[in-house]
């Protein structure tokens, strides 16, 4: 699954050059990758503190460059942690992941 973003859209919205995007972009996905393994041993060892900080921290980043799919996806996992609903984090590890996964692609 490919999630396309227009970099220079991002750029025009936050009022940054083209490069500057690709070097947030750059440090986003570094950044993403650490989170999104924290998270997914924290799914498995069912952690919902770690759920918590993982999703919050991806939720964070991905909101600041305007991704509004990867940040719906990381805050419906905080939320449901927030409010000790009992849900399938796996599934919603994997609907990121794989968001997070067609960026890679893209680049």
């Amino acid at each position: 699954m490919n999630y396309l973003i227009n970099l220079k859209d991002i750029a025009d919205e936050l009022d940054f050059d083209v490069e500057d995007v690709e070097m947030i972009m750059d440090s986003f996905m570094e950044e993403s990758k650490s989170n999104l393994k924290q998270l997914k041993i924290a799914v498995e060892s069912n952690d919902i503190e770690q759920i918590t900080q993982s999703s919050h921290a991806i939720k964070g980043s991905a909101s600041n460059i305007l991704l509004n799919d990867i940040t719906s996806a990381a805050k419906e996992i905080e939320d449901n942690t927030r409010e000790g609903n009992s849900i399938d984090y796996m599934g919603k590890y994997i609907k990121l992941e794989k968001l997070l996964q067609g960026l890679i692609d893209e680049e």
